[in-house]
């Protein structure tokens, strides 16, 4: 059965985008910023190997420009929370979906196409937010850069009142970067 996870490099104090969206001291473990090509990593093989479906916010789909229709994890269908479809849509071959209904409706798509595989809810905190709130995560991977960013986008800023329990599942060190990954406990 398809689970959903975030997975998410964020820095030590809890941001996910420095001043002005800057994400590159974040995600330095992940791609070379001076080729654009991406570094051989096993947390990112396995994570291109469980992805069937991605779900994302329109902000970070307008800040990546729609990956220029190409997402990273090719072919992968993607599902962009949004009030409205953009005018243009880049032509690759992601598949995008965008979903007005809200963020049920949109995890519920995207576990429709992800067949046996996972649902990915890519960053953004907004989207990771409203998974939270709505008890729709079944994982949280994130990925502590060793950087202190002081201010820019919070994870963690609005998921609700309600306490959250993790249990640790893995906890691995590589490429100078902490991944910690969580089960989220359900309440019966």
């Amino acid at each position: 059965m398809s689970r959903v996870f975030l997975d998410i490099s964020m820095s030590l104090d809890g941001f996910i985008a420095g001043r002005e969206d800057d994400v590159q001291p974040l995600h330095e473990w992940i791609v070379d910023f001076d080729t654009g090509i991406f570094k051989k990593s096993e947390v990112l093989n396995e994570l291109f190997e469980r992805t069937g479906a991605i779900v994302a916010g329109r902000r970070v789909y307008e800040i990546a420009s729609g990956w220029g229709g190409h997402h990273p994890i090719r072919g992968v269908p993607v599902f962009v929370l949004s009030h409205s479809r953009p005018d243009t849509v880049p032509q690759g071959e992601t598949p995008f979906t965008f979903v007005s209904a809200g963020i049920e409706a949109a995890i519920r798509e995207a576990k429709a196409a992800a067949g046996e595989k996972d649902v990915y809810v890519l960053g953004g905190a907004s989207v990771a937010q409203q998974c939270l709130q709505a008890s729709l995560l079944d994982e949280i991977q994130v990925h502590v850069a060793p950087v202190l960013l002081a201010e820019g986008i919070r994870l963690f800023d609005s998921i609700g009142s309600e306490r959250i329990r993790l249990e640790t599942t893995g906890v691995m060190e590589s490429q100078g970067i902490a991944h910690l990954r969580y089960r989220i406990v359900k309440s019966e």
